[in-house]
């Protein structure tokens, strides 16, 4: 029996983190009304999934994987991988955390909005201390200005709004989808059971 579920486990790990990073790069959207290269993805969407079905360690792994794997399509030499890297487990170890304590809709909701404001706060401190030093060099705040744009305003009138949005809608999905997945895991399990 645990070495069935076990092997569903993996399985169902290697298919989210697959998904991930698919969604990682496509779709990816453009929300010009914060700034023309913020994209949304939902690759934190099967990453939460998997959280909530097999646990917090195994969906940190696939987030690791999808951030290795996004370097080699990725611009950022690294850079923009590690700020998704910290914003990703900002968003996905709470809800996974409380949730796994205690399996409640009332642990997940708080998990999920509790990660949202990480997330946001993660990644002010990241484009700030991360991304634009490292992306526009020691100028960043110059050529933010060149662009029509101050520090704070684009820290707190675009990068903060952008990752509020993707965290909601990626909380969204993961709360509509959890109940159907996780009823059909378990029928998986049962199946995979019976059939020994």
């Amino acid at each position: 029996m645990q070495r069935n579920k076990r092997t569903v486990d993996l399985t169902f790990s290697a298919l989210m983190t697959a998904l991930a990073i698919i969604l990682s790069y496509f779709p990816e959207i453009p929300l010009a009304f914060f700034a023309p290269w913020l994209k949304l993805d939902f690759s934190f969407t099967p990453l939460l999934l998997l959280g909530f079905s097999v646990g917090p360690v195994m969906m940190s792994v696939a987030l690791l994987v999808t951030n290795v794997v996004h370097i080699i399509g990725g611009t950022t030499v690294g850079v923009g991988e590690l700020a998704n890297l910290l914003m990703g487990l900002a968003l996905l170890l709470p809800p996974t955390l409380l949730y796994q304590k205690r399996r409640t809709r009332k642990n997940a909701l708080t998990g999920m909005g509790v990660g949202i404001i990480l997330m946001v706060i993660i990644a002010i401190l990241a484009n700030r201390f991360l991304l634009l030093p490292a992306l526009m060099g020691p100028g960043f705040e110059s050529a933010l200005n060149g662009m029509g744009m101050t520090l704070n305003g684009y820290l707190f009138g675009a990068i903060a709004p952008f990752n509020l949005v993707k965290g909601v809608l990626n909380c969204l999905i993961v709360f509509v989808l959890y109940k159907r997945l996780s009823t059909f895991m378990k029928e998986v399990v049962h199946d995979s059971e019976t059939a020994v």
